[in-house]
């Protein structure tokens, strides 16, 4: 009997769908040196919801393209999100997540005898490129307020400064860097020094005169590069799609670096239906919205201490060291992040969905002493 191809993918597309594609399907089993079988991950701010319902047929229908590549589809997607900034589609590089995205801002702006400046704590994904590129990584504390030190920054900036990172809001704090004060941060940068501002977790704040996105200027600012993501709230962190927009010159430098074909045809579909389906970010931020609050409710209830965070994650005070605070949960089937500069009594927690997150607090309660610090 003769199969058809495009049937035997449809319906390849729709178990595959079900089993990876649906949030909160059993995971495959993990068997830990305590015996656990299944972990709550909380460890990686990823979207617990996952992709809405457009993503989720966008993926079924493209598997049946798979023997395609994917040229078209990419300026398709590039084409998309430069009408929803507003800009061309020549300020549109496209990555494999926003990670590839600062490697090639790390690549086209740092080399040897060159230095990146950024903040301690904070998403280490630009320092391990900036490094292999040869070049100095010069880390400042975060202000009381954790927020990026923009003065204490700007005194690190020479003549061999190639860029700045700014992660806002910033990981793993969670927490904000103003309007005001990146305005006059930018009108101090010297001209020729790059500035990467990663807005990975931009959808999750909620609006304010605070805080404003940096991704309308930076197609006009040669030294702005403004990375985004749709690992986030677009829940696609499986399948690596990410994005920056800046100059058109700089756009053709991060160019250069780009790997042909880094985004799959898949990908590139998928990425497509979720930047279309705005009703599902708005209900993803709104659960998220919730969701933060609950913790800080439970945290408030135990008379714990965390950051206010701006985010889909939040940097909880524990009693003893984070990393054993992360081992003795981690037993207990739950995994979360520590071990941050500066903040070494503290774990970084995902929001998870109410089920994970009522796991959590039941392995705090269990192993966690019930006083505050």
């Amino acid at each position: 009997m003769r199969i058809d191809r495009r049937e035997l993918l449809r319906q390849f597309g729709t178990a595959v769908a079900t089993s990876a594609f649906l949030p909160n399907l059993a995971e495959a089993a993990t068997t830990s040196a305590e015996g656990v079988t299944h972990f709550v991950r909380l460890d990686r701010n990823e979207n617990a919801y996952g992709p809405g319902e457009k993503a989720k047929m966008a993926f079924r229908e493209a598997l049946t393209e798979v023997n395609r590549y994917p040229d078209e589809d990419v300026e398709k997607l590039r084409a998309a999100i430069a009408a929803s900034h507003g800009v061309k589609p020549e300020n549109i590089t496209l990555g494999c997540g926003s990670t590839e995205l600062l490697r090639m801002s790390a690549e086209a702006c740092l080399g040897p005898g060159k230095n990146l400046v950024m903040a301690t704590p904070t998403f280490e994904s630009i320092a391990h490129a900036a490094k292999l590129t040869g070049a100095e990584v010069r880390g400042t504390a975060l202000t009381h307020e954790y927020a990026h030190d923009l003065n204490a920054m700007l005194a690190r900036i020479d003549s061999g400064t190639g860029a700045v990172y700014i992660c806002n809001p910033n990981d793993p704090t969670g927490t904000l860097t103003t309007k005001p004060e990146m305005e006059a941060f930018l009108a101090k940068v010297p001209a020729g020094v790059s500035v990467v501002i990663d807005e990975a977790y931009h959808d999750y704040v909620a609006p304010s005169g605070a805080y404003t996105s940096w991704a309308g200027r930076a197609a006009s600012d040669a030294r702005l590069i403004v990375t985004r993501t749709f690992s986030k709230v677009y829940g696609l962190a499986g399948l690596r799609v990410g994005y920056a927009i800046s100059s058109v010159e700089t756009a053709e430098r991060l160019a250069e670096r780009w790997l042909p074909g880094s985004i799959n045809v898949v990908a590139a579909r998928v990425a497509l239906a979720a930047l279309s389906d705005t009703s599902h970010v708005k209900k993803i931020i709104t659960l998220n919205t919730n969701d933060r609050q609950e913790f800080f409710n439970q945290a408030n209830a135990r008379m714990l201490r965390c950051l206010d965070s701006e985010t889909n994650f939040v940097l909880l005070r524990t009693f003893v060291s984070g990393k054993e605070t992360a081992e003795i949960l981690r037993g207990k089937g739950v995994l979360v992040r520590a071990d941050y500069p500066g903040f070494e009594k503290h774990i970084r927690v995902s929001l998870g969905l109410p089920e994970d997150m009522r796991v959590f607090w039941s392995a705090w309660d269990a192993a966690m002493p019930h006083h505050p610090m």
